[in-house]
């Protein structure tokens, strides 16, 4: 990450300057390990756990779709059929779609600030599930996904950006960042909640919870998301820097400076070229120039620049073939495996789902951070990239191994859980390395939530895939099992394999000058009152 891109002003000489450098670099090394491992402060633990309870609000929201299905389709078993893959299919990608939004969000929280975004996101959130506790039609629902995916951007891109301001420069971003699979598995209990309720108060309660079935349980989604906003709104600090003017009780080294060059009465008079010139630099500056007004990076450059075009990309690609899994599994799980499936009992689905989850979620918080300081954060990510198109040519070849040998259904289950394991995995360490890397392309404070927004983008390749994805289960009433399971591998394959190779393109920061323009940036001259040249300077 290169920081501010901003150069100090300082009245000391550069020669100067120069010695008290070196003198500190001296010094420095034996405090660096005692800064790098100061501990966070009971405010700032306090904020980061607000920060991570957006991630969970949005999850649970998110996650409240099989309750809808349930609603539409009342006769939806564990396994999922053509009908109800096609009903899940279009609401997800209605949500996908107002994800979308995110580009705008984060504009709006580099110039607003992160907390009022995601209070208001939190608030709509809110009227969202209340709101499809109403609905009865496909027509409604599919709506109000789209509206309630446009308002959890705003949590999402907020939440992102205060997880960027509150990791700056801090060595445990990657511990910090990993622990958000985690947050989203607990999310995804609130369904779980909200059906119990909802066949509690069928049994128990007539009127309008039995004209409105799925009310009950949206008012508990609204009520956890209610209570967390109750908590932001009391104890979330804001996190974007604010551009404050300093008095001289703020920064000793530089206003104590100022402070004793103004207090001289030079005469104007004076032969002395070099006090003259010491004199016009002081009078130059005020408290206003002392203080840079913030770099501003528009959308528009930001999806010019070449590094964070392929970023995009990346994600897309990973967003692309990761989405399409999780709609296909919700039908290799329990096929055959003569068909390409995987041979999962259709009771044992959903519960192993949950589980693999779960570990998934537990390994990632735990290796990522260990694997990241050992090889790198982006070589670690071109390796995981390049794992994922062999990784979908051994599933469906180790299905069709294990039928043809007659095995036992319980190992090829087996064996479909322990591969489902591994996708999950390295799926979710992706986009772990992904949000990391889009937090240290960030050029300064006031330009990461825009960044994050753009890279929202990806979103839309998401939505295309799953809509597509249940589409081609919807209409292949014409086709054998294994034709459709066969095609869809091979398209994964295909696009893991183009994912992978952009990668190799990948930049860990994007470059002044190639990929930003050095127009968009504040800098500050740095002169020397000593030089009678241009070097000065």
């Amino acid at each position: 990450m290169f920081g501010f891109h901003s150069r100090s002003r300082s009245l000391i000489p550069v020669r100067d300057m120069e010695k008290m450098e070196e003198a500190y670099t001296e010094k420095r090394p034996q405090f660096e390990e005692e800064e790098q491992q100061e501990p966070m402060t009971s405010r700032q633990r306090r904020n980061l756990t607000l920060i991570y309870l957006l991630f969970l609000a949005e999850a649970i929201m998110a996650s409240s779709l099989s309750s809808q299905i349930n609603i539409l389709l009342p006769s939806a078993t564990a396994c999922l059929t053509m009908n109800t893959s096609f009903l899940r299919s279009i609401l997800q990608c209605a949500y996908y779609f107002g994800s979308a939004s995110g580009i705008v969000w984060g504009l709006v929280a580099d110039r607003l600030g992160r907390r009022k975004v995601a209070l208001v996101g939190l608030l709509g959130m809110s009227a969202c599930c209340i709101s499809m506790g109403f609905a009865t039609n496909f027509t409604a629902f599919c709506v109000l996904r789209y509206i309630a995916g446009a308002i959890s951007a705003a949590v999402t891109v907020s939440g992102l950006a205060m997880l960027a301001d509150s990791t700056h420069g801090n060595s445990s971003r990657t511990k910090i960042v990993a622990r958000l699979p985690m947050v989203a598995v607990c999310g995804q209990l609130g369904p779980l909640l909200t059906n119990t309720i909802r066949h509690y108060a069928q049994d128990h309660f007539e009127g309008i919870f039995a004209r409105y079935p799925g009310l009950g349980g949206q008012m508990a989604c609204s009520l956890l998301v209610l209570s967390i906003t109750i908590a932001e709104i009391i104890l979330l600090d804001e996190t974007l820097p604010q551009n404050e003017k300093k008095s001289f009780g703020q920064d000793d080294e530089i206003d104590c400076e100022k402070a004793a060059f103004l207090g001289q009465q030079p005469e104007r008079d004076s032969t002395d070229s070099q006090e003259s010139l010491a004199i016009s630099i002081i009078e130059a500056l005020n408290d206003d120039a002392a203080i840079p007004r913030p770099s501003r990076i528009s959308i528009g450059q930001m999806l010019t620049a070449p590094a964070v075009l392929i970023l995009l990309a990346s994600f897309s690609f990973l967003s692309l073939h990761a989405s399409t899994f999780e709609v296909m599994l919700q039908h290799v799980g329990h096929t055959d495996t003569h068909n390409a499936g995987m041979g999962v009992p259709c009771s044992w689905l959903q519960p192993v789902l949950l589980v693999v989850k779960v570990v998934a979620a537990l390994r990632i918080m735990h290796f990522i951070p260990y694997l990241v300081s050992r090889v790198g954060l982006l070589p670690l990510y071109r390796r995981i990239s390049f794992v994922f198109p062999a990784l979908y040519v051994v599933i469906p070849t180790v299905a069709l191994a294990v039928h043809a040998t007659g095995s036992s259904p319980i190992l090829s289950a087996i064996v479909s859980t322990m591969a489902v394991l591994a996708k999950t995995t390295l799926a979710g360490a992706a986009h772990v390395l992904v949000l990391l890397l889009v937090m240290s392309a960030t050029p300064d404070a006031s330009s990461t939530g825009t960044l994050i927004g753009v890279v929202s983008i990806s979103e839309l390749p998401k939505a295309l895939a799953v809509g597509l994805a249940g589409i081609s289960y919807y209409l292949s009433y014409d086709h054998s099992m294994l034709a459709v399971n066969g095609s869809l591998w091979t398209a994964l394959a295909v696009i893991a394999l183009l994912g992978a190779f952009i990668t190799k393109k990948l930049r860990e920061t994007p470059r002044v000058g190639t990929d930003l323009p050095a127009e968009c940036f504040v800098w500050q001259g740095m002169f020397d009152v000593e030089s009678d040249d241009d070097e000065g300077f």
